[in-house]
């Protein structure tokens, strides 16, 4: 009568009974269950030697370009890492993992551009010392409840760099709400904005993403600063200021003793306040008041000729493409992946062999929690032989294969050119 053998057991439950045995913990009292589970997750999501994991947890990874968008993100907590080859609809292209290396061949040059508002505004012929002022303004195409910004008046002064709301007696005038009886006589000149004052342009495109810059000087003289955050929108960024602590001014002034650090000079504080169409060049944002007379804004943006991508660089979780791509393609690369953690007793990890070497491994982070030095020299040699025979695998996969070198008969990019960056 033949009997039936009892197969191996590769759940994680067998994980937690191997741990128990080799740390000596048998009872819930004296390690819980819970403790066992963290450490197993622990050990096989993020300890796990990548010597071990690099080669018998490769993938390769699949993502489709759009119209005019050169970046892509990366899930990190699925991919551990990226490596070449890189295929563009199948045909091979070239990767980097360096900035320096992938900019100096595709660099983004810079175009200066101006633009001014397309705010409403109007000029001011008269204001009267009355309460509420009046203020006539030939055919200002105001409503009643708008805000409106004046400056450069000439006489009344007091108006001059104040926000007021308006209150439309016909088309020729409207009222501030504010007392001006006491105010010096007007005399002449002045100018009303509608605030939030709007400025719309349109740049040549297409531009890239995260790389458009503008720059103004309002009526007080204030320098403003927008860039765009690379999804679209333009945002007012306003750096935090330098602040010395202790104040400068006190004595005895002792050197070193100010901190010039405090409250993160230079530190951007980002308000979205507008929006820029990278395919069409056009952007549009609004701000408190109007440019300083005489003055344009200054817009830098990156232009460039959209194509069919062959280059990939990896960088900061991002897989940024060039060209541009005007199409969709696919793109393959080869990834690494993360180890799932275990969410139940009936999970078995990637390969069954694993299942030993997780377990000397979580024993082995149990005991030197511990401080138990001499159990742990215990479990050393049996962590160190499953190790080796987890490796085995890889090291028989790597036998008799052949190795990419520069002498190798199959080139990176074969069918492109790899100077100029078109086909053959």
């Amino acid at each position: 009568m033949v009997m039936p053998i009892v197969q191996a057991n590769n759940t994680y439950q067998q994980i937690e009974t191997l741990v128990r045995r080799l740390t000596g913990c048998s009872s819930e009292s004296t390690l819980k269950a819970a403790e066992i589970q963290q450490l197993t997750n622990t050990f096989y999501s993020a300890d796990f030697p990548y010597a071990i994991k690099l080669d018998q947890m490769r993938s390769v990874y699949h993502f489709y370009t759009k119209p005019y968008v050169d970046k892509y993100p990366l899930d990190v907590n699925y991919n551990q890492g990226v490596r070449s080859p890189v295929y563009v609809d199948g045909i091979q292209g070239f990767f980097y993992k360096d900035r320096q290396e992938f900019y100096n061949i595709w660099p983004k040059w810079p175009t200066l551009f101006n633009a001014g508002s397309t705010s409403v505004e109007g000029g001011i012929a008269n204001v009267t010392q009355a309460n509420p002022a009046q203020v006539t303004s030939p055919n200002h195409g105001l409503t009643t409840g708008e805000p409106i910004y004046i400056y450069n008046v000439t006489g009344m002064t007091e108006l001059n760099n104040e926000t007021f709301f308006v209150t439309v007696i016909d088309a020729n005038n409207f009222t501030i709400g504010v007392n001006s009886t006491g105010y010096t006589a007007y005399i002449s000149g002045g100018t009303w904005n509608l605030t939030p004052v709007t400025f719309e342009f349109t740049v040549p495109a297409p531009i890239l993403p995260g790389e458009v810059t503008i720059g103004g000087t309002d009526i007080t003289g204030a320098f403003f600063t927008l860039n765009d955050d690379g999804n679209g929108n333009l945002q007012l960024v306003i750096p935090n200021p330098v602040i010395s602590v202790p104040a400068a001014t006190t004595n005895p002034a002792v050197p070193g003793m100010y901190n010039q650090n405090t409250g993160n000079p230079g530190l951007l504080n980002p308000t979205i306040t507008g929006g820029v169409n990278y395919s069409t060049g056009l952007m549009s944002f609004t701000y408190p008041l109007p440019l300083a007379v005489g003055t344009q804004l200054t817009i830098w943006s990156s232009q460039y000729e959209p194509g069919r991508p062959y280059s990939l660089l990896f960088w900061n979780n991002y897989f940024i493409v060039r060209p541009v791509p005007k199409l969709v393609h696919r793109i393959t690369v080869e990834t690494y992946l993360t180890p799932v953690q275990f969410m139940m007793y009936t999970d078995s990890p990637i390969l069954n062999q694993w299942v030993q070497y997780i377990a000397y491994g979580v024993s082995c982070e149990v005991l030197r929690q511990r401080q138990d030095m001499q159990g742990l020299a215990n479990l050393t040699e049996g962590f160190k032989r499953q190790e080796a025979l987890v490796l085995e695998r890889q090291a028989t996969e790597e036998i008799n294969s052949k190795n990419v070198t520069i002498y190798s008969g199959s080139q990176c990019g074969q069918g492109w050119n790899q100077w100029w960056g078109g086909w053959y």
